[in-house]
């Protein structure tokens, strides 16, 4: 409406300033050398316009004939870049839909028209990781590092490949790399911590679980779980190096995290008696005992049994000073069958014969039972009838790796067999679980020929 209303308003300028000049005529003379030239100024006037509208004219031909070969090479790489893009939709159509040839035509097709495109370096890798090519891919994906726009496609990528070939030392370089990029996204912490747990980087991984529980990669229960194994690792660790007084700072402040956790106890009571802290130890194992009656804290509980004083104490003296000794410990958790087991072989041990057929039979121990009664009047046929019921017992609990099932006697804060971390559970070998309800969190990298590179989400690894 405005332009319109303009147009008329100057095309009434111009009709005024017509009728203006018409309206008062006149003469002109030029003298030039030996030329004169008279006529109307209406006449002059409409001859400078014609030739000014003639120059004008001739100018705009002249542009666009120069102009000609531009547009033509304009329109061609307009025509480039839209082919271009939709070779591009249509491979990654094609990656979608698992078809690698597909995928490999247009990727070559994209590459021709439009070579420096992050895409088609993007779409070029994919279609070489589905072609099992992960040379190609590789170069591929370490180009578009060079791209601040699509850099974090290249990470991405060569994350990929360095988990497909177990290079955990360039995985972690790459998560540090990602993190740069982008330091508040959780699966790249959660990622991160993972993998410099797994390469024993206790003090790294540390730092990297304290963003991934603040960003909520990983809840607070389960990140104070693995706190507690970091530190456990640390404090191990740093033994093995003979820095003691570390290692105990350490040990307690694991310990003190959750004092239920069997390993930690007995490792930072064990370093107690070490220093001649015999008490604070005994502290630690009664006050983890009243949670957990783990068998490593009897090993340790009896490995604590006060001497006699008695030069010429017999063998009798001696377990009645353990029978009462364990059963300090019993008093701690009365009601448990482990409790009642221990204190049961001490009592034997002392000869209270009745105090212990009681105690293992709290317990479920037959095949004590069974050993009780052939020393305690030598019933073989009863014998025989607890045996019978102990074969239908299930067998001892170990250390159990959720992630692979690989077992073991002593906790380790990485599996034996598959390496991954803080994975390792009390219970059946036969079968997995145990007290940790919130198993530690693992990464899925999508295997070659999954498709479009997207950001991996953390999941659980196991109940």
């Amino acid at each position: 409406m405005i332009r319109a209303i303009w147009f008329i308003l100057r095309l009434g300028l111009l009709v005024a300033a017509v009728g203006w000049v018409m309206a008062h005529p006149g003469d002109v003379r030029i003298d030039w050398q030996d030329y004169t030239i008279e006529t109307s100024t209406q006449f002059l006037l409409f001859f400078i316009t014609f030739i000014v509208v003639l120059f004008a004219l001739g100018y705009r031909f002249y542009r666009a004939f120069i102009s000609v070969p531009k547009a033509v090479r304009h329109y061609r790489e307009v025509q480039s870049r839209e082919n271009g893009y939709l070779a591009i939709t249509r491979g990654l159509a094609s990656v979608a839909a698992g078809d690698g040839t597909g995928a490999a035509k247009q990727a070559k097709r994209a590459k021709k028209l439009l070579p420096d495109a992050p895409l088609t370096g993007l779409l070029t890798a994919q279609a070489a990781l589905m072609a099992g090519d992960n040379a190609a891919a590789k170069l591929e994906f370490e180009t578009l590092l060079d791209d601040k726009h699509a850099s974090f496609f290249g990470i991405r990528g060569l994350m990929k490949l360095a988990a497909n070939e177990n290079d955990y030392a360039r995985l972690v370089e790459l998560m540090q790399h990602a993190e740069l990029i982008a330091p508040k996204q959780p699966w790249i912490v959660a990622q991160l911590f993972e993998n410099e747990a797994t390469q024993g980087q206790w003090q790294k991984a540390e730092q990297s679980l304290s963003k991934a529980v603040r960003l909520g990669a990983i809840d607070r229960i389960a990140g104070e779980h693995h706190r507690q194994a970091l530190l456990l690792a640390r404090a191990m660790e740093t033994e093995d190096q003979d820095i003691l007084h570390t290692a105990i700072s350490l040990a307690k402040k694991a310990y003190r995290i959750d004092p239920s956790f069997a390993p930690a106890a007995v490792f930072y009571a064990r370093l107690l008696l070490e220093t001649n802290k015999q008490r604070a130890a005994i502290k630690v194992v009664e006050k983890t005992w009243e949670t957990n009656q783990h068998p490593d804290l009897q090993e340790l509980w009896h490995s604590m049994t006060p001497a006699l004083r008695k030069k010429d104490a017999s063998d009798l003296d001696r377990a009645e000073n353990r029978y009462y000794w364990v059963r300090r410990l019993f008093k701690k958790a009365p009601h448990s069958s482990a409790s009642a087991a221990i204190l049961g072989r001490a009592a034997m041990a002392a000869e209270k014969w009745e105090e212990a057929r009681g105690l293992f039979k709290q317990s479920g121990d037959y095949r004590m039972l069974a050993k009780l009664e052939l020393v305690d009047g030598g019933d073989e046929g009863k014998a025989r009838e607890w045996l019978e019921m102990a074969a239908e017992t299930p067998g001892k609990p170990a250390w159990v790796c959720r992630s692979c099932g690989q077992s073991g006697k002593k906790w380790k804060p990485l599996c034996r067999g598959c390496g991954a971390f803080n994975t390792s559970v009390w219970a059946l070998s036969s079968g997995v679980g145990g007290r940790r309800k919130n198993p530690s969190p693992t990464i899925s990298i999508d295997a070659p020929g999954d498709g479009i590179i997207a950001p991996p989400t953390p999941q659980s690894s196991g109940k």
